[in-house]
Formats: structure tokens, C-alpha cells, sequence
């Protein structure tokens, strides 16, 4: 069924169109064909990733493929232990990517609601409780505090009916609802009074509801079907690794062709010469990359577990750390999603604060910054008891967590008379018995409860204060003194309340209330920012790192929460109707752009911002929790759900789930992000220096017409596979630099080689050359045996590419210092590479299987004093260069 406007339309037409019977509801004939018809009351979920195809995903990687290509060419030429290595590298990291993202999968898995929601219907006459995938347009709701609601739904009948809305329209206050009112214009789904939405909850009252739309159809389902529009890039570091991928393809090839020009222009046998082809072809690819970066990223989830993050792939553990924009939803990320009274005015004209957020009953109320003592105020005492008997909202406790059933206002007001030393029990206990009320209601914009105590009566009243105030009997200096007062309070972006008593007390019968209301006073009353939000905030401006506040709420509340949590661009604000009516020009893109809070915002409006926020290179991370978050989340460069509370829709579309609702999460995470790229740069500039080693001493072999190789084809298979991958994969486990948090996100497109960082690798990796290439030909001279000169240089190469995991560490020092304590892998991984580097030149059987002989101690002085050389030399061009 295709949703139409039936809020525009009165319940006959809407009844009608929807052919169903307001009394007796449908037949279970009729709801068998409608269902037919319609199908079940479900959201098409994500497809669920198979094992196969996240197998596949880890596979299709260029570096593999080139891997698998060298495998396959040593296997065509009989070198059966060379592919097996390179085979059992490509294994090493597509396991490990594997298990990793297969392990975010299943616990993404356990999140997810198992739990079917039920709907109370009336069919064939009789009210009858389903489960609420079995409804169809047409059906009969029969609606109370408390139930959860599965459809979209035209009201019929509503008796003071409130409903939480906050996960579809990002509200904080549950939304009045009425069901005589119509519309002639269209207007936001927030302010359709006549409706009620699938995935939104009655806090208040109750009603019967003709249900409009299911499943797809509904509000949620089109939200739903929007997701499916938008594709995320790869992120930045598969982009990277794919350019990275292509150059080495380049490279492999240059090499090859130079070593063959070289080779025949030198007179060298062809087959030579295309073996040692093969050799530097191997020796420019990093076999140990992918598994490394792998494995880096991985352990990077498992660190972001600990700060309560969890990661679906691996690939968004890095984008996070290339975040440049936040754009946060309001309520419960950067508010508590909690209503609490800020201030009380007591007409006396004393002005109160109130200490304390959310709906834990701890806080003070202050008068000039000093407690109040509640029993000695007189006046505040009677506002107080008015305030918390005109409520029918309930305080729960379960352990340390403080939960609202009912109106979130009226909570707000029960946990301000806790603060003071009432509930409504306790007075009710101390003789307050209530008579009668009158709910709040949209028409009436007020609450009565009629109260008696010993011989007394009280009839108190709540409301907005323009109501009351017109009620009330007041002289206009008074009614002008509480409207000023009014209109501070609201320009601190509180929703302001009236509180008053009504005189005559038999007025609620005989309809004489107008001019009988005095005011006791107002309260003011906000979802107030998390307290760790200020300091995140404070940290993401110090990072380069630009937050913005997207919300559904009012735009002055949303502007006064960001001025409150210390956002720089408060004042800049733009509403989802603005946003709507303007043209897309350049300038309207670039007021998007420097714009900081957004406003009464759709879903639509969420991804557009998104995505113009992309076209100006920015990586954008969005937070969100609702239905109406989803198509941003998944139209993100990476998408967080906050998980305690988000819907199931948005867990979907994210690439993260918070298990806390904190803010700083968020921030834990993108600092691990850049901590991971960091490291990742790290390896690859040791794995790049530490091949160009291999490369250098070969050419320059060939170049000086010395007939054998300084070291064989296994020998750099050992390194790349044995030695250095694992002090490369130790380089995962780095602790963050100093600075990290302090520098900006790089810039979208910027590499993993950048000019700056690729001059210091190609110089390393050439004058770790130039030692290997030295020793071989030192020890020719002295006329020792080729594989005993073939054995030193292969050791010395092992030795060198070591030490210089010192230098590429820490990249602006020397790695040698207390921070190494702190990465116990290193030094594990150190100690292990030297012991099989030992196993290589000292066990015969792999003196036979490697081509090596046992080394003596004339051996290893020559190879300490060539390799401290090199290393120092080193770290004397990192210095030169003042690598970032």
C-alpha cells in the first residue's frame, strides 16, 4: 500500500479508502487476503554476509593476487618451496582477516533483538493480542500506556494520549497526540498530532488507531528503503592499499626489466637472467603486508572492544582515525536523553537552581549558590507539592540505572521533588488523597488533579504559561513580571511550565476555571549534555576535528546544547525546511559546509548534509541511535549506532555499534584509528626499506659483474616471511605517539607513501643496501667461499633489517628508549627472529633446505660493525629529513 497523506484527512474518508470497520475491525477472512496482499508487518533487514563471501573479501586484494601470481610462476619453474612460502603468506593474512570480521559478525549478531513485539487489535469484534508482524493496513489498534507501537496508524478515538517519538523525529519530549485534529498543509511527521508511528512507544493515555501502513510502507520502511540508495566508498585505507597495490605491480615490473637489461647488455645467460628477475620481482613485493595490516587492524578492533566500540570490518577500525567531520545526533548522544529541571522561578521573585542531571534523584536546589532548605521556603514548598501530585509518571530503579515509565516532563518533575525529600507516595502517605483530574491534553494544553488532605481541598494545574497565564487572576504587572521570566527561561532553550493552583476548587465541574488560576511559579526544564561531552568535544577542536549537531529537535534547544557543550560554531544553524527550500549552488554548499547545528532535519535532509560534506573531501562519521539516522549511517564514511539504546534499523546500517552511549567513545576510537594508520605507515615504510635492501644488493651484484647473487631466492623469501614479519606485525602493538590527538586528520586521497615519507624509505633501504652489498664484497675479497659470503650477507641483512625496526618505531627519535618497554611484542618478536635466524645458519637440516653454512666469530664481528654502521647512518638521514 502506497502511504498517503491521511493526516490531511478526516477518519470517514481515511476509513473508507482503507475499506475496515471502526467497531468490529477486520475479519480473519479479510486479514488472511490483506496479508497476502501486503505481506508480514517486517522490515527487509540486511542481507546477511555469508563466511563465503567475507572469505572471498579478504581474497580479492591485489597484493594477494600478486602474491598468488609469484606463487604460481615458482611452482611453473620448479622452485616448490618458494611458492609454498608465498602460498602460506597469502593464507596467514586472508585467515586472520577472516576470522577477525567473522567474529564482529556474530557479535553484531547478539545484539540484535530476539524478542517479538505484541499488538493488542480488535478483529471479528473481540480484542485479541497478536504478534505485530501479523498486521495489515486496516487493522484495529487498541493503544495504552506503555505498549510499543508496530504500524503507522490514524487515530480514531484518543484519551490524553502521549507517545515517545525521539527514535523516529529525534525529540526528547514525547508528542502530544489528538485524534479530531486534521491538516490542510503538509507538515513535518513531529507535529501529524493525528497519527501514530511504527517503532515509537505510548508514554501516556491511551487510544484506538485505524493502521494505515506496514512493514516497507510505513514511515520506518521508507527510511528503511533508503539505505538501499546509498554505497559507501572503499574506505581510505583499501583505497591506499589498492594504489599501493598497482605501484608495486610497476615496480615489480621496472625491476624485472632493469635486471634483465642489465643482465643481457652484461652478457649473463638468459635463464640467470630471468631467475634473478623473478628473484627482485619476489624481493619488491612485501609478502608479509597483508597479513601484517591484517592483523594490525585486527588487533585494533579488539582495543576498540575494550573501550566498549565494536567494529563490524576491519577496514573501519582505520577510516576512523582519517574522521575529519562528526556529525552527531542530539538526543542521548550528546544529551543524556533524560529530561531534567534546570531552574525553578517561585512567584515571590526568587529565582532557584537546580543541581544534578538525568533521573538519578541526586542534586541539590540552590538560591545564590547556597542549598536551600526546603522546609523553611514556604512558597517553594507549596510550588514543590504541586508540582510532583499533578504527575502520573513513574520513578524505577533497576540497580545503579534510573528509568521513566510515562510522560519524560512529568519524570522530570517527579526527580525534582525527590531532590527536595517528596515523591508523590510519600505524600499521599502524609494525607493527600486525589478526587479527580483532567488529563493533559493538545486542546486544552493543561493537567488538573483535584486533591483533598484532612478537610482541605487542592485543585493544581500545570501548563504552558501562556495558557495558565491567560487562566489566571493576576494584575498585568504580575502577568507581565512571570511572561519576561518565561521568555528568559526559553532563551536558555528550556521548555518552560507553569505551576499554579486553582482557587475554586469546584471549578473542574462547572467549567469556571479561566481567572481562578494563580501561579505558583515556572520551571525550566532540558535534556542536558552528557558530562564527558564538553571534554570530547574540546578534544576532537585540539584534533582538527570538526563536530556538528544534527537533530530533528527545535533549533534554538539544539543551539543552546551546542553552546553549552563548548561547540565553536553554535550560532551558525540551518533547518531542515531551510535546507529544503533552498537551491544546491555553490554557496548554499559552502553555508552547509561551515554550518554547525542542523535543525528539524528528515532523514533525507541527514544524508544530503552527509554527502555534500563528502564532496568537500571531508571523511564524515555519523553518530545516531534512530530509525531516522539509518540512511546517513549508512551514507557515512563510517556510520556509529549507539547500541543501548539504538534501533535495530540503525545497528544494520552502521559500521560501528557503541555499547556505551558515550561520546567519548567515539573520540577513544578515532584516536585508535589514527594510532593504527600510524602504525600501519610504520610497516610499510620497515617492510618497503627492508625489501629495497634485497633489491639493492642484487642489482648492484649484477652491475659489478659478480657472477653469483649476494643472497638466493630463499634467503629473501626467510626474511620477508621468517624475519621481518614478525617485528612488523610487533609495529601494530606501537603505543600512540605523544602528538597523535594533536595534528590534523590528513587529508582525504593522502597516502600511505607520500613524497615526503617515500624519500626517507627509498634512502634506508638503499644504504641497508649498500652495507649488504659491502659485506658480500668484502667477503669475496678475503676469498672465503660464496655460500659462506652468501650466509654473512643474508645474516647481515637479518641483523640490519632488526636494528632498523629501532629507527622506524619511534620516526622522529631513536627507538631505543623506556616507550619499548611498553610493546612487549617487540620485544618478543625481536628475540624470536634472531633465534631463527640462528636455527637457519646453525641447524644442518636448514643449512641444506637454505643453502647456508654455520658462521664464526670473525663472521658476526664483521657483520656487528657493518650493521651498527648502517643503522646509524640511518637514523642520521631520519633525522636530516625530520620524518612525520
Amino acid at each position: 500500500m502506497v502511504q498517503k497523506d491521511y493526516y490531511k484527512c478526516d477518519i470517514d474518508q481515511v476509513v473508507a479508502d482503507i475499506d475496515s470497520d471502526i467497531t468490529n475491525g477486520l475479519t480473519s477472512k479479510e486479514v488472511d487476503v490483506r496479508l497476502e496482499e501486503y505481506g508480514k508487518n517486517v522490515l527487509e533487514g540486511a542481507k546477511k554476509v555469508s563466511a563465503w563471501h567475507i572469505l572471498l573479501e579478504k581474497i580479492h586484494n591485489i597484493i594477494v593476487y600478486l602474491l598468488l601470481v609469484a606463487a604460481t610462476i615458482s611452482f611453473v619453474l620448479g622452485d616448490v618451496v618458494e611458492g609454498i612460502a608465498v602460498l602460506i603468506a597469502v593464507c596467514i593474512a586472508v585467515v586472520f582477516g577472516f576470522v577477525s570480521e567473522l567474529k564482529a559478525q556474530k557479535s553484531v549478531e547478539s545484539l540484535q533483538s530476539m524478542i517479538k513485539t505484541k499488538a493488542n487489535v480488535i478483529r471479528d469484534g473481540t480484542l485479541q493480542e497478536i504478534n505485530s508482524e501479523d498486521l495489515v493496513p486496516g487493522d484495529l489498534l487498541s493503544l495504552k500506556s506503555g505498549d510499543a507501537i508496530s504500524a503507522d496508524a490514524r487515530l480514531i478515538e484518543s484519551t490524553n494520549l502521549a507517545c515517545m517519538e525521539a527514535s523516529l523525529t529525534g525529540e526528547s519530549i514525547a508528542a502530544s497526540k489528538d485524534a479530531t485534529l486534521t491538516f490542510d498543509e503538509t507538515v513535518a511527521l513531529g507535529d501529524r498530532k493525528n497519527f501514530v508511528f511504527a517503532g515509537t512507544a505510548v508514554t501516556r493515555g491511551n487510544a484506538k488507531a485505524l493502521v494505515t501502513a506496514t512493514g516497507s510502507y510505513s514511515e520506518v520502511g521508507q527510511i528503511s528503503n533508503l539505505l538501499k540508495e546509498t554505497k559507501k566508498e572503499a574506505s581510505p585505507l583499501n583505497q591506499e592499499l589498492d594504489k599501493l597495490g598497482k605501484m608495486l605491480i610497476g615496480v615489480a615490473a621496472l625491476f624485472a626489466l632493469v635486471v634483465i637489461i642489465i643482465g643481457l647488455a652484461t652478457g649473463r645467460e638468459l635463464s640467470f637472467v630471468l631467475q634473478v628477475a623473478l628473484i627482485l620481482a619476489i624481493a619488491s613485493i612485501p609478502e608479509a603486508m597483508p597479513a601484517v595490516s591484517t592483523i594490525t587492524l585486527a588487533k585494533g578492533m579488539s582495543r576498540m572492544s575494550e573501550h566498549k566500540a565494536l567494529v563490524k570490518t576491519l577496514d573501519a577500525v582505520e577510516t576512523l582515525g582519517s574522521t575529519s567531520v562528526i556529525c552527531s545526533d542530539k538526543t542521548g548522544t550528546l544529551t543524556e536523553n533524560q529530561m531534567t529541571v534546570e531552574a525553578i522561578y517561585v512567584l515571590d521573585d526568587k529565582e532557584y537552581q537546580v543541581t544534578g542531571g538525568g533521573y538519578e534523584p541526586k542534586g541539590d536546589i540552590l538560591y545564590n549558590q547556597q542549598v536551600v532548605d526546603v522546609q523553611s521556603e514556604t512558597k517553594l514548598q507549596q510550588f514543590l507539592y504541586a508540582a510532583v501530585l499533578n504527575t502520573n509518571a513513574t520513578l524505577h530503579q533497576d540497580g545503579s540505572e534510573y528509568n521513566i515509565i510515562g510522560d519524560p516532563t512529568e519524570g522530570s518533575l517527579i526527580v525534582l521533588g525527590e531532590k527536595a525529600g517528596y515523591t508523590r507516595d510519600q505524600l499521599h502517605q502524609d494525607g493527600f488523597t486525589r478526587l479527580d483530574e483532567i488529563p493533559f491534553n493538545s486542546k486544552l494544553k493543561y493537567m488538573i488533579t483535584l486533591y483533598e488532605k484532612g478537610n482541605e481541598k487542592y485543585t493544581f494545574i500545570k501548563g504552558g504559561p501562556d495558557v495558565l497565564l491567560d487562566m489566571s487572576h493576576h494584575d498585568q504587572d504580575t502577568k507581565a513580571k512571570l511572561r519576561a521570566e518565561n521568555e528568559k527561561m526559553a532563551s536558555h532553550g528550556w521548555r518552560v511550565l507553569a505551576i499554579g493552583i486553582i482557587e475554586d476548587n469546584e471549578a473542574i465541574y462547572n467549567n469556571t476555571c479561566d481567572g481562578n488560576v494563580r501561579i505558583l511559579g515556572l520551571v525550566g526544564i532540558i535534556d542536558p549534555p552528557r558530562q564527558d561531552v564538553m571534554e570530547s568535544i574540546r578534544l576532537c577542536q585540539r584534533a582538527g576535528i570538526r563536530v556538528k549537531m544534527i537533530t530533528g529537535d527545535h533549533p534554538q534547544t539544539a543551539s543552546v546544547i551546542a553552546k553549552q557543550i563548548g561547540m565553536r560554531s553554535y550560532q551558525t544553524t540551518m533547518t531542515g525546511f531551510e535546507f529544503d527550500a533552498a537551491k544546491r549552488t555553490q554557496k548554499f554548499d559552502h553555508d552547509v559546509y561551515r554550518t554547525g547545528v542542523f535543525a528539524r532535519v528528515s532523514p533525507r535532509n541527514k544524508l544530503d548534509i552527509v554527502k555534500i560534506l563528502q564532496e568537500h573531501e571531508e571523511v564524515v562519521a555519523m553518530t545516531g541511535d534512530g530509525v531516522n539516522d539509518a540512511p546517513a549511517l549508512n551514507g557515512a564514511d563510517i556510520g556509529i549506532a549507539m547500541g543501548v539504546r539504538g534501533t535495530e534499523v540503525a545497528r544494520e546500517a552502521a559500521d560501528m555499534i557503541l555499547t556505551t552511549d558515550k561520546f567519548s567513545t567515539i573520540v577513544d576510537a578515532i584516536k585508535e584509528g589514527r594510532i593504527i594508520f600510524a602504525n600501519i605507515r610504520k610497516f610499510v615504510y620497515y617492510l618497503f626499506s627492508c625489501n629495497m635492501v634485497e633489491i639493492t644488493s642484487i642489482i648492484l651484484s649484477l652491475l659489478f659483474l659478480i657472477p653469483d647473487l649476494p643472497v638466493l631466492p630463499l634467503h629473501i623469501l626467510w626474511l620477508n616471511l621468517v624475519v621481518d614479519i614478525l617485528p612488523a606485525m610487533s609495529l601494530g602493538f606501537e603505543p600512540a605517539e605523544d602528538s597523535i590527538m594533536d595534528q590534523p586528520p590528513r587529508k582525504k586521497g593522502q597516502g600511505l607513501l607520500s613524497a615526503d615519507f617515500l624519500k626517507p624509505i627509498l634512502l634506508s633501504g638503499l644504504v641497508l643496501g649498500l652495507s649488504a652489498f659491502g659485506i658480500y664484497a668484502f667477503m669475496l675479497h678475503r676469498e672465503v667461499s660464496v655460500i659462506e659470503a652468501q650466509t654473512t650477507t643474508f645474516t647481515l641483512m637479518a641483523i640490519m633489517q632488526l636494528l632498523h625496526i629501532l629507527n622506524v618505531r619511534r620516526l622522529k627519535v631513536f627507538g631505543l628508549d623506556k616507550t619499548l618497554l611498553q610493546n612487549k611484542s617487540m620485544i618478543i618478536a625481536m628475540i624470536v627472529a634472531i633465534s631463527l635466524q640462528l636455527v637457519a645458519i646453525y641447524v644442518p637440516f636448514f643449512n641444506s633446505v637454505l643453502g647456508t653454512v654455520p658462521l664464526g666469530i670473525e663472521n658476526w664481528i664483521y657483520i656487528s660493525i657493518f650493521a651498527t654502521g648502517a643503522t646509524i647512518v640511518v637514523y642520521a638521514l631520519k633525522r636530516l629529513f625530520k620524518m612525520k
